[in-house]
C-alpha cells in the first residue's frame, strides 16, 4: 500500500506530469522548492523523485535538477518496417557455428575498427570510477579475504543482493537459490549440461543468441529452431507443435530484450510459455542477461515469476551493464540446483572472488540501480538515433526491428542481398558487422546482420552508418536471384 510520505508527493507530481501540468523537458521544481511546497524534508523529496524516475516519468540531469523525460514515439505499425518472423526448421541439426564466430570474433577486436558487431558495453559506458573506488576500497581493506577463497556456490553478500532484485522480476529467491557462475554464459552452460546429455534436442529461438549456439555445439546437442516474432519473442504454436513431434530435453530462450531480435513476450505470453512447457515437463533456461535493460517504467516479469514446479532455470549478469570483464554472472536453476551447484564446484572459481564482493558493494549502495537508468536513457536514444540512419541510409524495403529494451538491432536487406558480402565490404572501410546467418545453425538469414547501437553517437558513428548503407546500395552486396 501506498501510504509513504514520499509515495504520496510522487503520486501527486506524477498526477500532474500525466495530467500535462508537466510537459515532456519542463524542469520539475528543485529540491528545495518542494520540500517547501510539500513540507517535507529533503531526504523525502529526494527518495520521491526517485521513485519517479524509477517509473520513467523524469530524469535527472547533473547540476541541473530533474525534468521531465520525453516519452518514446510509437513503434511503426506497418509490418514493411519490421523483420519477417522466421519460418519452422524441419528437424534438430547438430550446430557447427564455433569455428566461424572465434574467426569473427578476432576480426572484429582488431585495433582501429569501428565495431558494430559486438554486442558489448562501451568503456565509456561504464561506471569506471565509481568501481574503481570500489575496488580500491576492497584491495586495501578485504584483501585476506579475496586471498583465502572458499569452496560455496559464490560469495553470499552478492547472492543477497541478486535475491533482492529478484523481487523487482516478480519471483522469489534466498541467497541459497543462487549459484555464482563466470557470466551467463557460463551459467547457460552450466544449465544445459545439468538437464541434457550429448545428442538431445534443445529449442531455441531463430534467430538465437550465437554464444548459446556455440554451448550446444560443444556439449554436444541438437538444436530445433523455433519460429520467432520480432516482436512478441518464440511462437508457442510452432514449439508446442515441436514438443509434440521432437523428444526436446529442454528450451534454451531469451524471453525479455532477445538478442538479436530485440523482441520482449508480453508477461501473459511467458506465462503461457511456462505452462507449456510445464505440461510436457520440459525445463526452460530463461537467459535474462538483457532484462534490467528494458526500456518499460518497471522491471516486467522474467518467465521464472511463473514458474511453480521448479523448472525455470534463471541465468543473468551484469556483463551487460557493468562490462564484459567483469565475469560475474548467476542461476537460479530450481529443482536443478543440487546437479548445477556440482557442477558449479569444478567449473567455476565461487567464493570471494575481488569481482563478486565488487558487484556486490555496487549494487548494495544503490549506485547499480542508478547506473541502469542512465544506461536505459542512453540506449532508447542511441536506437532511435542508429534507426532513422539507417532507414535513412539503407536501400529500399530494409526492414529494421523495434528493439523493447538493451541496444541491439536486427536489420533485414532486400532478399537478393548477401550480408556476408558487406561484411566483407564494410570491414575494408574499418567497419564491422555480425552477419545474420551465424544466428542460425543451419545458416538463415544470408540477407540480414546484427547491429549494436552501444557505440557513442559521434559524427564518425553516424558517417559510418551512413557508408553501410551506401555499401548495402552500390556495392554489390546482392546475390544474384
Amino acid at each position: 500500500m501506498r501510504a509513504t510520505r514520499y509515495h504520496i508527493i510522487a503520486d501527486q507530481l506524477a498526477a500532474q506530469i500525466n495530467g500535462g501540468n508537466f510537459l515532456a523537458g519542463d524542469r520539475l521544481p528543485s529540491i528545495r522548492e518542494a520540500c517547501r511546497q510539500f513540507s517535507a524534508s529533503v531526504t523525502t523529496v529526494q527518495r520521491a523523485y526517485r521513485e519517479l524516475e524509477d517509473l520513467g516519468l523524469v530524469e535527472a540531469r547533473p547540476q541541473s535538477g530533474y525534468y521531465v523525460r520525453r516519452r518514446p514515439s510509437p513503434a511503426p505499425t506497418n509490418p514493411a518496417l519490421a523483420p519477417a518472423t522466421s519460418e519452422q526448421t524441419t528437424a534438430p541439426r547438430a550446430v557447427t557455428v564455433n569455428n566461424t564466430v572465434l574467426d569473427l570474433m578476432d576480426r572484429c577486436q582488431q585495433p582501429g575498427l569501428l565495431n558494430f558487431g559486438l554486442a558489448t558495453l562501451p568503456p565509456e559506458l561504464a561506471p569506471v570510477g565509481a568501481l574503481q573506488r570500489v575496488f580500491t576500497r576492497l584491495t586495501r581493506y578485504h584483501l585476506r579475504e579475496v586471498i583465502a577463497g572458499e569452496f560455496s556456490a559464490g560469495y553470499r553478500p552478492l547472492r543477497r543482493q541478486i535475491a533482492q532484485r529478484c523481487l523487482a522480476a516478480g519471483f522469489q529467491a534466498t541467497a541459497d537459490d543462487i549459484v555464482i557462475t563466470d557470466g551467463c554464459q557460463g551459467a547457460l552452460a552450466l544449465c544445459l549440461n545439468a538437464v541434457a546429455e550429448p545428442g538431445d534436442t534443445i529449442a531455441i529461438e531463430s534467430p538465437s543468441y550465437l554464444g548459446l549456439l556455440q554451448i550446444i555445439e560443444s556439449l554436444g546437442l541438437k538444436a530445433l529452431e523455433i519460429p520467432t516474432d520480432p516482436r512478441n519473442g518464440v511462437s508457442l504454436e510452432a514449439l508446442e507443435l515441436a514438443l509434440e513431434q521432437w523428444p526436446i530435453r529442454a528450451c534454451a530462450l531469451m524471453p525479455a530484450c532477445h538478442n538479436p531480435l530485440g523482441a520482449s513476450m508480453p508477461p501473459e505470453r511467458k506465462r503461457q510459455l511456462v505452462a507449456l512447457l510445464a505440461r510436457y515437463q520440459v525445463p526452460l533456461i530463461e537467459d535474462d542477461l538483457f532484462g534490467d535493460l528494458e526500456f518499460a517504467p518497471s522491471r516486467p516479469l522474467a518467465a521464472k515469476a511463473f514458474d511453480e514446479q521448479g523448472l525455470v532455470l534463471y541465468c543473468s549478469s551484469v556483463s551487460k551493464s557493468l562490462g564484459t570483464g567483469l565475469r560475474v554472472g548467476w542461476t537460479i536453476p530450481g529443482r536443478f540446483f543440487s546437479r548445477v551447484r556440482h557442477l558449479s564446484t569444478f567449473r567455476n572459481a565461487n567464493g570471494a572472488s575481488l569481482e563478486q564482493m565488487a558487484v556486490a558493494d555496487f549494487m548494495a549502495s544503490g549506485n547499480y540501480e542508478r547506473h541502469l537508468r542512465g544506461l536505459r536513457r542512453n540506449f532508447l536514444r542511441q536506437l532511435q538515433l542508429v534507426s532513422d540512419c539507417v532507414y535513412e541510409c539503407f536501400p529500399p524495403g530494409t526492414r529494421l526491428s523495434r528493439p523493447q529494451g538493451g541496444f541491439v538491432l536486427w536489420v533485414e536487406l532486400p532478399d537478393t542481398a548477401d550480408a556476408w558480402q558487406l561484411y566483407h565490404l564494410a570491414l575494408q572501410q574499418g567497419i564491422v558487422i555480425m552477419p545474420g546467418s551465424v544466428f542460425s545453425p543451419t545458416g538463415k538469414y544470408r540477407n540480414c546482420f546484427r547491429l549494436s547501437a552501444a557505440l557513442p553517437w559521434r559524427e564518425e558513428t553516424a558517417a559510418a552508418l551512413a557508408t553501410l548503407g551506401r555499401l548495402a546500395r552500390d556495392s554489390g552486396t546482392f546475390a544474384s536471384s
